[in-house]
C-alpha cells in the first residue's frame, strides 16, 4: 500500500492564469486587486498573492474561489451568506489530492 499524491503548483503567474481560464490579463489584474481587498477583510491569507518586483504569483485556489463567489462578495448583504474559504474543496475539484493505492498481494 502507498499514498499517491497528485498536485500541481498552487501559485501561477498572471499570464498563465489568463491563458488557462481564457480571460484577459487585465481581467486577472482587476480580480487580483479585488482579492487584495478580501485579504484585508480577512477572507484570504496574506500569502494569497506573492509580489516581488516583476514577479507576481497568485494562489490559484484563492483565485477560483473568488471567481466563484465574487458576485456575492461584492454585495454587502449577500456576502454574509458566502461560506468560508475552504482550499481543500478547490484542491479536490482541481484533482490535486492524495489517494491510497493498494498493491496486489499487500495488506
Amino acid at each position: 500500500m502507498y499514498s499517491e499524491t497528485i498536485r500541481g503548483s498552487v501559485y501561477k503567474p498572471k499570464q498563465q492564469i489568463a491563458e488557462e481560464l481564457h480571460i484577459s490579463k487585465s481581467t486577472v489584474y482587476a480580480r487580483m486587486k479585488e482579492i487584495e481587498q478580501e485579504i484585508s477583510r480577512g477572507r484570504y491569507e496574506e500569502g494569497s498573492i506573492i509580489s516581488d518586483g516583476n514577479i507576481v504569483l497568485v494562489n490559484m485556489l484563492v483565485f477560483l474561489d473568488y471567481l466563484n463567489y465574487r458576485k456575492f462578495l461584492r454585495e454587502k448583504n449577500a456576502r454574509k451568506q458566502v461560506p468560508p474559504f475552504r482550499p481543500e474543496k478547490w484542491v479536490r475539484i482541481q484533482g490535486w489530492n492524495d489517494r491510497i493505492k493498494v498493491l496486489e498481494g499487500s495488506e
